[in-house]
C-alpha cells in the first residue's frame, strides 16, 4: 500500500481551503477539484455550512470554471447536506485510499483524468495516498476544528509523527508552500 513516504508528500500545503490558488491551478491545467468533507470543509462533528462556503464553491465552479465534487468516507447522512448546500455532486462512504478513480470519472465524465484533477484533504494517510495512487495533484490543508474531537487529535498526532521522514523529502508539516515550491 504505502510504497514510500514520497507518496505522502503533498504538492501544495496551505492552512485551509480559502488559501488555495484555484485560478492559478486552473491556468496550469487543473480542471477538476475533489474535496474531502470532514475536517477539510467542516469540522468532523458538524455539517453546519456557512455562506462563505457557498461563496467559495460558487467562485471555484462558476467564476473559474473548475468542476467540483465531494469525496468522503462519511455517511450519506453527513455528506449529502454539504453537497446539497454547495449544489455539487458527492461521493459518500468511500473507502479512501482504496477506492477507484473511476468513481470520480463517473461524476465528471471522460475528460477527467489524473493529470487535470486535484484532491484537497486534511489527511496525509487517506487523502494523500489516494491522490498518489492515481497521480492527482494533491493539496493538504489543516483540519478544520470546532473544539476537541478525537479524530482530529489522532489525525494531528499521525501527521506530526510523519514530520521527520517527510522533512527529509522536502516537506515541512505546517509550513505553507504552493505548487511544489516554497512561497517567498
Amino acid at each position: 500500500m504505502l510504497k514510500s513516504f514520497d507518496s505522502l508528500v503533498p504538492d501544495s500545503y496551505v492552512h485551509n481551503i480559502y488559501e488555495i490558488r484555484y485560478g492559478k491551478l486552473y491556468q496550469n491545467g487543473i480542471q477538476y477539484a475533489v474535496f474531502d468533507v470532514d475536517s477539510t470543509i467542516v469540522p468532523f462533528d458538524s455539517i453546519k455550512m456557512e455562506d462563505e462556503h457557498k461563496i467559495l464553491f460558487d467562485y471555484i465552479n462558476k467564476e473559474i470554471g473548475m468542476n467540483v465534487c465531494l469525496c468522503s468516507t462519511g455517511t450519506e447522512k453527513r455528506v449529502k447536506p454539504v453537497g446539497e448546500f454547495l449544489n455539487i455532486p458527492y461521493l459518500s462512504k468511500v473507502k479512501k485510499p482504496f477506492f477507484n478513480f473511476r468513481l470520480i470519472k463517473d461524476i465528471f465524465g471522460d475528460d477527467c483524468n489524473p493529470y487535470n484533477t486535484m484532491l484537497i484533504g486534511d489527511s496525509l494517510f487517506l487523502d494523500m495516498i489516494f491522490a498518489s495512487r492515481y497521480h492527482l495533484y494533491k493539496i493538504l490543508v489543516d483540519d478544520v476544528k470546532d473544539g476537541f474531537n478525537l479524530k482530529g487529535a489522532v489525525l494531528n498526532a499521525f501527521n506530526l509523527s510523519l514530520a521527520v521522514p517527510l522533512k527529509k523529502r522536502g516537506f515541512q508539516y505546517k509550513k505553507v508552500y504552493y505548487h511544489g515550491y516554497k512561497e517567498q
